[in-house]
């Protein structure tokens, strides 16, 4: 009987996981940046509560154990609850022209190449990687790319996933990024508003650029949290 219930408890555990989880998935009408010529901005969904997203969390986390363990449990299941209604919004914008990056690669390479290539992507953290919860903070790529003399225009998509500091992923989102449509060098950004009271420490953001399917290239950046 005890076996029975606790299959019961992680099944139900399960399905609240899912339903907090989703909603970091759905998509908003998050305003691109004023400078933006253009954009793909990203979507915020208004019925992911923070507050209700902790509560579900904290339920789930609760039946995967007892006593002591049971706190522990809905502790843990609180704070993904709360990460998994953060909201991102995604713009991209192009700041050097494809003429501009054309002529460099072929002063570094001799030519240009046949197929697409991503001749550069870095990462930043902004305003710095020491972030208060509860602020605005934005993490900001570089993506140069050159597109193959023999290649059509490639689809890309940016990723962002952020770790808890113990290493527990905590939420990921991937945003498709139309406006890099071609060579050029461009400036990507992901807005959010890091939820307040959240656990101090240093936290890691990891973004992963992909072009037709495949990821390309990846950066990590600390993010130090504090109240």
């Amino acid at each position: 009987m005890q076996n029975g219930f606790r299959g019961i408890s992680l099944l139900g555990a399960a399905c609240a996981l899912a339903l907090v989880s989703g909603c970091a998935q759905m998509p908003s009408l998050g305003a691109p940046a004023a400078d933006s010529g253009q954009t793909d901005a990203g979507t915020v969904s208004a019925e992911c509560n923070p507050a209700v997203g902790g509560a579900i969390g904290a339920l789930a986390g609760s039946m995967f154990g007892k006593g002591k363990g049971h706190l522990a449990g809905a502790a843990i299941g609180a704070g993904i609850g709360v990460f998994a209604c953060m909201a991102y919004n995604y713009h991209a914008r192009k700041v050097r022209d494809a003429r501009s990056v054309e002529d460099q690669y072929r002063r570094d390479r001799g030519a240009l190449p046949a197929n697409n290539t991503i001749s550069a992507y870095q990462t930043a953290l902004l305003p710095g990687e020491t972030i208060r919860s509860g602020s605005k903070a934005a993490m900001q790529s570089r993506v140069t790319l050159v597109r193959g003399t023999q290649d059509a225009a490639p689809q890309l998509k940016e990723q962002l996933t952020l770790f808890a500091p113990d290493g527990r992923q905590l939420t990921t989102v991937t945003k498709d990024a139309t406006a890099i449509d071609g060579t050029g060098e461009y400036e990507t950004n992901f807005d959010f508003n890091l939820p307040k009271g959240i656990q101090d420490g240093r936290y890691t953001m990891r973004s992963a650029l992909y072009m037709d399917g495949q990821q390309v290239r990846t950066n990590e950046v600390p993010m130090l949290v504090v109240s």
